[in-house]
């Protein structure tokens, strides 16, 4: 899925504007996909019905639900709630991500100036969207980034909720307000509606089943120099189930995340077979000398008997190395299916 020659050609002038000073009213579209979570999209859809506003005048709101599994079970969550703002509900029974995604874009209403993304096990601020539009009117982004926090379960182990792998995205102290390079995933973000006027900037369905399709979307954007910018107050927290909140999960997380780079990098920067094979060997060159790294600092970690924070953070890496490998090999992973057909 590359942005097509003509979106690379005129760039961000065809699409960007500057901020202006004063805030005018806007329209917005909440695109939402869920999958067999319908207590989840409900306290979503309850903290959409909070959103206030000050910073901006309140904008023209309308919220896209996509249902991406096989049953359609989020249907009465959807149509039981009289929500503050107008709601569409739409069914995607391929599975994929990226189905659903595109899916949300399609029903977009013409003319919407802004789209705002976020997944069904979060629940945002009151004044989440305030603050998304608010830093887009100072900075005049193409994409606003948002902070996305975990909150755990009782009893989750110190070393799990401490180890900042869950925060999206990570290390996100380290971002200033209206950084110009944060890292966008569809779990917070804001868009320029128009950005998706070229057809081929959507979501890549190669990506469906393993995930690395936002990755992949907002990299692409990044390098089309479209305008982007870090909202520090715009703040979502993100419900992380105890079936996740262990190194079993995180190890596989990691492995999913690797297994994409090489589709990622190869999209983005390979115009030939020859860029292609060079990529996948410095890529693989690299992963196997930082998975001995890793795994000597992960044996020095258990010797010295650091706990959980000493050994975690090397077999994480070691995860992530593997997935890469095993993405310039080409073995599928299939992170997103029905749960009926997983092993």
């Amino acid at each position: 899925m590359d942005l097509s020659e003509t979106a690379l050609a005129q760039g961000p002038q065809a699409l960007n504007t500057a901020a202006t000073s004063a805030h005018t009213h806007s329209s917005l579209a909440v695109c939402i996909c869920t999958f067999r979570r319908p207590e989840g999209l409900r306290c979503l859809l309850k903290g959409l019905d909070k959103q206030i506003f000050s910073a901006v005048p309140t904008p023209s709101i309308c919220l896209i639900v996509v249902d991406n599994s096989l049953e359609g079970d989020a249907s009465e969550a959807c149509q039981t709630g009289e929500w503050a703002w107008p709601l569409q509900y739409l069914h995607e029974p391929r599975p994929g991500i990226s189905h659903a995604r595109n899916m949300t874009l399609a029903a977009v209403p013409a003319g919407t100036d802004f789209i705002a993304m976020i997944d069904d096990d979060e629940i945002p601020d009151p004044d989440w969207l305030d603050q998304l539009l608010d830093t887009q009117l100072k900075s005049g982004a193409d994409i606003v980034v948002g902070r996305t926090t975990p909150v755990f379960p009782a009893k989750t182990p110190n070393w799990v909720s401490g180890s900042g792998f869950f925060p999206k995205p990570q290390n996100p102290d380290t971002l200033r307000e209206l950084d110009s390079d944060p890292p966008a995933a569809t779990c917070n973000v804001l868009v320029r509606a128009t950005l998706f006027d070229d057809s081929a900037a959507s979501f890549d369905t190669a990506l469906a089943l393993s995930g690395g399709e936002d990755k992949l979307l907002f990299q692409s954007f990044k390098l089309s120099g479209y305008k982007f910018a870090w909202a520090a107050n715009a703040h979502v927290r993100e419900s992380i189930p105890a079936e996740r909140a262990n190194f079993i999960y995180m190890w596989r997380e990691s492995y999913r995340r690797g297994c994409v780079k090489y589709f990622v990098k190869r999209r983005l920067k390979s115009r030939s077979a020859l860029r292609s094979l060079w990529i996948a060997i410095r890529l693989s060159v690299y992963s196997l000398g930082r998975i001995g790294r890793d795994l000597l600092g992960a044996i020095l970690a258990c010797l010295g008997h650091h706990g959980h924070r000493g050994w975690v953070p090397h077999a994480l890496n070691v995860a992530d190395s593997l997935g890469t490998i095993a993405g310039v090999l080409q073995i599928p992973n299939r992170h997103y299916r029905p749960k009926r057909f997983e092993c």
